[in-house]
């Protein structure tokens, strides 16, 4: 084969292994998992506690929340501690689900940990 040639041949050869047929996959966080740090845990409080909670219970529990914004029928709260962000979503003026995020708003596993350390460390104005 002639040396001039040789690029034409090679260079579909050489690209037919970058294409790629799969759907790509898109996370936010990267799909890691958020890591809970708190100088001042507290104790955890389960997630089976908070669900059904009123208004004037969370008030009591963890204090005036970080943001109050109200989406359609629900009202999400966000309380916020050293180590975590709390998100709890208001429904019939009561709680219906709960979720946690460390500072970088990657997930938490385990969302009794944040809420325990969002009560210890209540704001209270």
């Amino acid at each position: 084969m002639k040396p001039v040639l040789w690029p034409l041949v090679a260079a579909p050869l050489l690209l037919g292994g970058c294409v790629s047929e799969s759907d790509p996959h898109y996370s936010l966080s990267g799909g890691e998992q958020g890591i809970f740090r708190s100088a001042n845990a507290g104790r955890p409080i389960p997630v089976s506690e908070i669900k059904g909670m009123s208004e004037a219970q969370l008030r009591a529990r963890f204090g005036v929340p970080m943001l109050d914004r109200k989406d359609a029928t629900t009202r999400v709260l966000r309380y916020q501690s050293d180590g975590c962000s709390l998100f709890v979503y208001i429904s019939k003026d009561q709680v219906e689900y709960v979720d946690a995020y460390d500072p970088q708003l990657r997930p938490l596993m385990n969302v009794n940990e944040c809420a325990g350390s969002v009560a210890a460390q209540r704001r209270n104005a």
